[in-house]
C-alpha cells in the first residue's frame, strides 16, 4: 500500500491502536462489527442491535436478485464482521473487503479462517477512494466509514468504478441534518469535536453526497433515516462519558486520541439528540453503461 496522506494516515492509526478496545467495549458482541447499536422493530438485545444494520443491508442485496451469484465490495470493511454475515447469507457471492488499518486487515483474515470462509473472503489494505480490486460487483457497502475520508466525490467515484450496471452502492453513516453554517456556535463546536476526536474528515450532509453521486452516474434509490433507532444517550457508558467530556475538553486532553475519542463520541450523542446529527442508509443505483464497465471482471 502506498505511503498514506496525514489525514488517512491519522485514520489508520486511530483503528490501528483502537480496533480491540472498539471490539471489547464497544458493543462487538461476537458480531465482530464496530457498528452502532440499532434498536429497530424486532431487536430485543445488544447483540441483535448490533447486528441490525447489517440485516438490513443483506435485505437490499436480497433484493436485487443477482444473476449470477454476486460478488460484494465492502470499503471500510473493519474486521470482516459485516462481510462474515453477508457470506452466511449468500453462500455463492465472492467477497472483498477493504481497510486502511493493517491491525483490521490480519483480524479479518483470522476472522474468515475460522469461519470457514477464507476461500471467498479477500480482505485488502488499502485506501477506499484508490484502490482497484478488479472486480465489478453488485454491491458495494461502507458502513460508518464514507465520513473518514476527506474527499466524497473521489470515494463516490471508486465505488462506481467497482460496480456492475444497476449495482447497489450502500451508505450508512452519520450525516450533518443542515449546512454547518446554520448551526450556533455550540452546535458547530460540538460538529469539530466528533470530526476531531473520530477522525471524521468527510461530515457532510445527505444532500452534498447525493449531488456528488449524481455525477459519477449513482442515482439515488432510497434515504433511510435511521436516527430514532440509536437511542443516544441510553447507556451507562454514554451517561458517564458526558460527565467525563467537559472536563476532558477543558483540560486540553482532546488531542490525545483515547480522550479526543470519547469527546467526540459525546458529541455525537448530543448531535444526535438535538438532531443536527443525523444516522441515514442511502442505497444508489449504478446506471447501465455507468463508470463500472470500465472495472475489469
Amino acid at each position: 500500500m502506498p505511503e498514506p496522506d496525514g489525514r488517512h494516515a491519522g485514520v489508520a492509526r486511530y483503528y490501528d491502536r483502537n480496533t480491540r478496545r472498539f471490539l471489547l467495549v464497544g458493543g462487538g458482541r461476537g458480531s465482530h462489527s464496530i457498528h452502532r447499536e440499532l434498536w429497530g422493530p424486532g431487536v430485543s438485545s445488544a447483540r441483535d442491535a448490533v447486528r441490525h444494520i447489517d440485516r438490513l443491508i443483506a435485505d437490499e442485496i436480497g433484493a436485487l436478485a443477482a444473476q449470477p451469484p454476486p460478488a460484494l465490495v465492502d470499503f471500510g470493511c473493519g474486521v470482516g464482521g459485516t462481510l462474515l454475515q453477508l457470506a452466511e447469507r449468500f453462500p455463492d457471492a465472492r467477497l472483498h473487503g477493504v481497510t486502511i488499518s493493517a491491525v483490521q486487515v490480519e483480524s479479518a483474515k483470522q476472522l474468515a479462517r475460522r469461519a470457514g470462509v477464507a476461500d471467498r473472503c479477500t480482505f485488502t489494505h488499502g485506501d477506499y477512494c484508490a484502490v482497484d480490486l478488479g472486480v465489478r460487483a453488485t454491491a458495494v457497502v461502507a458502513i460508518e466509514s464514507m465520513a473518514h475520508g476527506a474527499d466524497i466525490d473521489a470515494f463516490l467515484g471508486n465505488a462506481a468504478r467497482h460496480l456492475g450496471p444497476r449495482g447497489a452502492l450502500i451508505v450508512v453513516d452519520d450525516f450533518l441534518a443542515a449546512p454547518l453554517s446554520s448551526l450556533g456556535e455550540a452546535g458547530r463546536r460540538r460538529v469539530d469535536q466528533l470530526r476531531a476526536g473520530w477522525q471524521l474528515h468527510g461530515l457532510c450532509t445527505a444532500e452534498h453526497v447525493v449531488a456528488e453521486a449524481a455525477r459519477h452516474r449513482l442515482s439515488l434509490r432510497k434515504d433511510l433515516d435511521l436516527s430514532g433507532y440509536t437511542r443516544p444517550g441510553s447507556r451507562v457508558r454514554d451517561h458517564l462519558v458526558a460527565l467525563a467530556s467537559p472536563v476532558l475538553d477543558r483540560l486540553g486532553l482532546s488531542r490525545v486520541p483515547f480522550f479526543g475519542n470519547m469527546i467526540g463520541g459525546n458529541a455525537l450523542q448530543i448531535g444526535l439528540e438535538n438532531g443536527y446529527i443525523r444516522y441515514k442508509m442511502l442505497v444508489f443505483e449504478a446506471a447501465a453503461g455507468s463508470e463500472a464497465e470500465a472495472a475489469p471482471g
